[in-house]
């Protein structure tokens, strides 16, 4: 029986087209997951799993520039645990143990475009980010954790997700995770979280709704500036 693909025949012509004109440098993604059981373990269900990995597979064969490394993290665990990577799936973009942008859940719908944007960008080392937020970002010295909350049918979260990994591309101190709720929902309670799109910085702020680039960095640059003062010596 034939597998249905999950990219359809249109658009992967229009990204193989893409590609071909945008890509410059290879890329390397990085797929954690788990291998299909026949056995249930309780606490190790990926209902997902496997469609990510037949979409990246299909994505990455549209370009000789695109690499695809599968990750299984119970048959490697020293290898999620040097990312940090403990749900399933996740996609890691960027250098091998310091990825500071990932996606967990499959990008299906208004979510592929991300993925799509994230490799171009670092492909290209191009930044989308305008001139002004850029210099702002340079002033970030703590670490900052975005995390965006998404739907793969809300386009909405679709740009927030792109601000957000593009301001993790930016800055070395940034990381950022696009979370799909759907297939993460304790993660989504945990937070609150009751509509998208949603962004938790540092486990505490929330920035709800889709907001301007400039909007945006202000909330991120709160948590990731510590003045001189704040790291200097109290005098007795």
């Amino acid at each position: 029986m034939t597998q249905q693909a999950l990219i359809q025949d249109q658009q992967k012509a229009q990204l193989k087209r893409t590609f071909r004109k945008d890509l410059k440098a290879e890329v390397e993604l990085r797929l954690f997951t788990q291998r299909p059981s026949p056995i249930a373990v309780p606490g190790r269900e990926c209902k997902y799993c496997v469609q990510t990995q037949q979409m990246l597979e299909e994505l990455t064969a549209l370009s000789p520039k695109l690499h695809l490394e599968i990750i299984d993290i119970y048959a490697q665990p020293e290898l999620a645990s040097g990312e940090k990577i403990t749900r399933v799936p996740a996609i890691a973009f960027g250098e091998k143990g310091k990825a500071k942008l990932r996606f967990f859940g499959i990008p299906m719908g208004y979510q592929l475009p991300v993925v799509v944007e994230n490799i171009k960008t670092i492909s290209r080392g191009v930044s989308p980010l305008s001139m002004d937020t850029r210099k702002k970002l340079r002033g970030i010295n703590q670490p900052v954790h975005i995390q965006v909350f998404v739907i793969p049918t809300d386009a909405d979260c679709q740009g927030v997700a792109r601000l957000a990994h593009a301001l993790a591309l930016e800055n070395q101190n940034i990381t950022a995770d696009v979370v799909e709720i759907e297939e993460f929902p304790a993660l989504a309670r945990q937070y609150g979280v009751r509509s998208v799109p949603v962004t938790v910085v540092n486990e505490f702020t929330q920035v709800a709704g889709l907001v301007s680039e400039a909007e945006f960095v202000e909330k991120i640059v709160q948590w990731g500036v510590r003045q001189e003062s704040e790291s200097a010596p109290v005098q007795a």
